[in-house]
């Protein structure tokens, strides 16, 4: 078996590229914000800007527990932590969006002009492919680890799951089916994100060791999760209510930062933790869709195709550890804030 030694060279030039790119986007994000941080007019500016964006967020939300009679929920910390960070988060979504749709758009022209001319673009030239193939998905990746970004998405996700079960409260007998559908969706994002609040939130830090009290008791508040989604069939709206007031708790819990006392412990007793097998997922996507690459490398496929074929690894995978409906939904998740 020859190895192709030149394109094994090219890959590897690819991933240093991108993974120098994303470190330049966020490195002058970061230099940016400092510098608006050190002058107190744009600072005033962007504390009103992040308290507007956080209300218009937060409206609906605050409607649909008015709807569900639960108005004397406390949710301040809830509020507090997103006038913040609610502008702050979504620009750099905003910024992820410019520079990955950019990058598709780019993509798109090229195959286009390939079509017309009959000639292969310098954008699908396979070095191209591959430094696109690097540089989305680590700029996607480094938006994701940022703990202000991946909290106020968790709370994000919570005030769906909120607004979700009001929805399905407010849905006649034709539309009720499609609104359950839709709180599932929502609620399996909030037990998602749960099961990682031990690295996405800002109390705790890397190595502490109330990570693992944070992890344990992750496991038990999703297992409670579970078992409320599972009265809404019998209970119907009594226990829509009892859900909205669960997911309202956590959350401000969160933004309060007691990740290891989402719930009370009252709440707990009895409940058996669930498993997280988030992290074994994720590992095995990442290693078949690089078993993948290299095994297009390794068997000389003609330029582009081990592309084509790592990212079609990818997806399988993605679909077998996840559930197709549920991959789709974690790819959507990352573009989700926007449309809050």
């Amino acid at each position: 078996m020859n190895i192709d030694w030149e394109r094994a060279a090219a890959i590897q030039r690819s991933v240093v590229g991108g993974a120098l790119l994303a470190a330049i986007v966020m490195s002058v994000y970061r230099v940016l914000a400092w510098i608006a941080r050190r002058i107190q007019p744009l600072q005033v500016r962007w504390a009103a800007w992040n308290a507007r964006v956080a209300e218009k967020d937060l409206a609906p939300t605050v409607e649909a527990l008015q709807h569900l009679g639960l108005a004397n929920m406390p949710i301040q910390a809830f509020r507090e932590s997103g006038r913040k960070t609610a502008g702050s988060v979504k620009l750099r979504y905003w910024l992820l969006t410019f520079l990955v749709g950019a990058g598709l758009g780019d993509l798109l022209m090229a195959v286009i002009k390939t079509i017309e001319t009959r000639q292969v673009q310098p954008s699908l030239q396979p070095s191209a492919l591959i430094f696109a193939a690097v540089t989305l998905p680590l700029l996607m990746w480094a938006a994701r680890r940022n703990k202000v970004i991946a909290g106020y998405r968790l709370m994000l996700s919570i005030m769906a799951a909120i607004e979700a079960c009001d929805a399905v409260t407010r849905s006649d007998t034709s539309g009720r089916p499609q609104a359950l559908r839709h709180l599932d969706d929502t609620c399996s994002t909030v037990r998602r994100s749960i099961l990682r609040v031990h690295r996405i939130t800002s109390s705790v830090g890397r190595g502490s060791p109330r990570q693992r009290n944070a992890k344990g008791h992750a496991s038990l508040v999703v297992a409670k999760l579970q078992l409320a989604e599972a009265q809404v069939d019998a209970k119907g709206d009594g226990a829509l209510r009892s859900l909205a007031a669960l997911l309202a708790g956590i959350g401000n819990s969160f933004a309060a930062g007691r990740v290891s006392t989402l719930l009370p412990e009252q709440h707990l007793r009895g409940t058996t933790p669930v498993a997280n097998r988030e992290g074994l997922r994720l590992v095995s996507v990442i290693v078949t869709a690089a078993g993948a690459l290299c095994l297009g490398v390794l068997l000389g496929l003609p330029a582009g195709v081990d592309v084509v074929l790592a990212g079609t690894a990818a997806v399988l995978a993605s679909m077998l550890a996840y559930g197709p409906r549920a991959a789709v939904a974690k790819a959507g998740e990352i573009m989700g804030i926007l449309r809050q």
